[in-house]
């Protein structure tokens, strides 16, 4: 593989990873919520209430999917978007919940696209005043194409892909090596297939263990909270912006309510967080095989309460089980800095990025991606919106993909920072470049919008040439 092969897969797991998390972070207080009830009056919870438990399966098979089914399309297609991939969730789950999460992010993104693709198709041939009814309807019907599809076609093939997860870790098992099985689980998890794993496979294989044995450390091995406190944590430390922010309350909601997918998102941001959290589930399993520690039943949620509530009060198991968890966690929390540090270190932001020269005039703002991401498109609209503050300026705001784009001395690129090295390499002079983190929520617009006006202030052109009114770029 060429080192340039090797890029471009990089940068399309990163641009995979970003889209994906896109989708979650938004709807992170739905997970909080759901985590919260869980730990609350789950029957393992503080406050164990069978009814109001009662809530807690409904938002996670039916609401966050759904939730990030909209998010995901409306991401790419706006609302429209959003309501088409809506539809074809119910379509999967009806099928199937235990891959639900999963599918609606993949669904989502894909809706919008085709959502995309009709409208361009349908454009030029729709009578003028139809417009609306046209719309309704191509997106009512392409709903249901999509519903149907992912009955039939999506939710059975990411079940395939489940079982063929829960065969590997069953093999690992079988052969006696227990801690190399989190090098299947801790992937498989992030990509929303932990209930699968742990209910389907470890619950009834630890079950018929602590049978016989009074524990289990099987009850341990999916349900460690170390490997994404250790993410989280990182974080923590070493985020940036919104990212930074929700790592703090998830760490809270990830020990103590047990609702593991608060981290998933955070993995995905960054593909290679998966050495952070495969590193950490196999030290953990590692050191809790090691003790010969194990849990009495499967904690549900794996919060630190649960656990240790399940832990046996004869014997050394408390501490032992706290020394794996934490062993995991350190070890997660190391190799995730790594990756943030190299990154940041790769990609700080810093004011030069905008390399703009008083004395060159800005016409035109370039905000640029990959190949089917519908993000710079909206970043690019919601740019224009903020440009409108400016009214005497004129700049072109558009959105182009990089492998389109050429060098202009008036241009201004702005590209999410794990994509800055490939514009650099498509651009062949030194291209004004401002790095951000996301597309639709980026606070360095605003800086842009302050260079922009003292610029203009500074020569005096609000009403001559350079800088002359705002954004109505495509």
């Amino acid at each position: 593989m060429t080192m340039t092969t090797a890029k471009h897969i990089q940068q399309r797991l990163l641009t995979f990873g970003n889209l994906l998390s896109a989708m979650v972070l938004p709807n992170i207080a739905a997970f909080i919520a759901w985590g919260l009830l869980a730990a609350i009056f789950s029957p393992s919870g503080w406050y164990p209430n069978a009814q109001i438990n009662q809530i807690v399966a409904p938002i996670g098979n039916y609401l966050l999917p759904i939730l990030l089914a909209f998010t995901g399309g409306s991401n790419v297609a706006g609302h429209r978007g959003g309501v088409v991939a809506t539809i074809a969730t119910i379509g999967i789950l009806a099928g199937t919940n235990m891959v639900g999460l999963i599918a609606a992010m993949i669904i989502g993104p894909l809706a919008g696209w085709c959502v995309n693709v009709v409208d361009d198709r349908l454009r030029a041939h729709v009578p003028q005043g139809f417009e609306m009814l046209i719309n309704n309807l191509s997106a009512g019907i392409l709903g249901i194409i999509l519903a149907i599809i992912g009955y039939l076609g999506i939710g059975p093939l990411l079940e395939v892909v489940e079982r063929a997860l829960l065969h590997g870790a069953v093999y690992l098992v079988d052969q006696n090596l227990l801690p190399l099985a989190n090098v299947v689980i801790e992937p498989a998890k992030v990509l929303f297939m932990n209930n699968a794993i742990n209910h389907g496979l470890l619950t009834p294989l630890g079950t018929q263990d602590a049978v016989h044995l009074g524990k289990s450390v099987l009850f341990l091995v999916e349900t460690n909270p170390g490997p994404g406190l250790g993410i989280l944590l990182a974080y923590a430390v070493l985020g940036r912006g919104t990212q930074k922010k929700s790592a703090f309350g998830a760490i809270i909601i990830e020990a103590l309510g047990g609702i593991h997918e608060i981290y998933f998102p955070f993995v995905l941001m960054r593909p290679a967080l998966f050495l952070a959290v495969i590193g950490g589930g196999v030290t953990g399993t590692f050191v809790f095989d090691l003790l010969d520690v194990g849990l009495k039943a499967t904690p549900s949620p794996g919060s630190l309460i649960s656990i240790l509530l399940l832990t046996p009060h004869d014997g050394g198991d408390f501490l032992g089980v706290l020394i794996g968890i934490t062993a995991a966690t350190m070890v997660s929390f190391a190799v995730a800095i790594l990756v943030l540090a190299r990154e940041n270190a790769h990609h700080l932001i810093k004011t030069t990025d905008l390399d703009v020269s008083v004395d060159n005039a800005i016409r035109n703002i370039v905000v640029t991606g990959t190949d089917g991401m519908g993000s710079p498109a909206m970043g690019a609209a919601v740019l224009r919106r903020k440009l409108r503050q400016l009214p005497d300026i004129t700049i072109s705001v558009t959105s182009k993909p990089i492998n389109e784009l050429t060098t202009s001395a008036e241009t201004i690129f702005i590209v999410r920072h794990d994509l800055r090295q490939l514009l650099c390499d498509q651009l062949a002079e030194k291209p004004r470049i401002i790095s951000i983190e996301n597309y639709l929520n980026a606070p360095e617009y605003d800086g842009l919008l302050d260079e922009l006006r003292e610029i203009a202030n500074q020569r005096d052109i609000f009403s001559e040439t350079g800088l002359k009114g705002l954004g109505h770029g495509v």
